[in-house]
């Protein structure tokens, strides 16, 4: 609980853990550009991008936030080949990698390829942070529980909740991630967060990362 009494006394610290985010297929040069002077204004922790958008973030960013790319993106249906050679070729641009999950084989109760995924992209981003995405709000508690189980068997450092094209997160949901995995597991809370409220809720959950497209509207929120 340390975290959120720290964001109740100091609620600029928020953005230390925002992940701003810009992950639309039709985002054009010109939003990914707004999107880094934003994360460098801010002081956000990173921004998010697809892999097209990723040499231009670390050229906009340099050392002074990470970029985080998008792999297996949104759906996680590529096999751990592809997911692999998709890493291999960010890894000069990447500094932290959001993978997703292979969902079509979790909901076929395929657990030991879910795992072997994480895995193998685990394998190839070589000690950089590696988050899965489970798609949370289209899942049970349990199915919750059990994903991200799975996902830090897998080697995941951190569990995300979603990519935010199955609704938004709950805290409920931030909550049985943070129940299932190790106090060494990360959780991010992504989908939906809008305000400074919001966000707060996430951490007293559980979160400790948030992603977001209004990490601005976030700290503007700010009473």
């Amino acid at each position: 609980m340390a975290l959120i009494e720290d964001l109740r006394d100091d609620p600029e610290r928020i953005t230390s853990l925002i992940e701003h985010t810009n992950v639309d297929p039709a985002a054009t040069d010109a939003e990914i550009r707004e999107l880094c002077a934003e994360v460098r204004e801010y002081d956000f922790r990173s921004a998010v991008v697809v892999p097209y958008h990723a040499r231009l973030a670390d050229e906009l960013l340099g050392d002074h936030a990470n970029v985080v790319v998008v792999v297996g993106f949104p759906y996680g249906i590529q096999n751990p080949a592809a997911k692999r050679a998709e890493v291999e070729a960010l890894q000069e641009y990447a500094d932290e990698f959001d993978m997703v999950m292979n969902r079509t084989a979790f909901a076929t109760d395929d657990h030991e390829t879910v795992v072997e995924d994480v895995a193998a992209v685990n394998d190839a981003v070589g000690g950089k942070p590696l988050k899965c995405i489970i798609e949370s709000p289209a899942l049970s508690a349990a199915e919750i529980r059990r994903a991200a189980e799975l996902v830090e068997r897998g080697g995941a450092d951190i569990v995300k909740t979603a990519v935010g094209y199955d609704g938004a997160t709950n805290p409920a949901e931030v909550r049985a991630i943070r129940e299932s995995v190790s106090d060494e597991t990360g959780v991010k809370a992504s989908g939906g967060i809008s305000d400074f409220e919001a966000a707060l809720e996430m951490v007293e959950a559980g979160a400790t990362h948030l992603g977001a497209s209004s990490g601005v509207d976030i700290v503007d929120s700010i009473e």
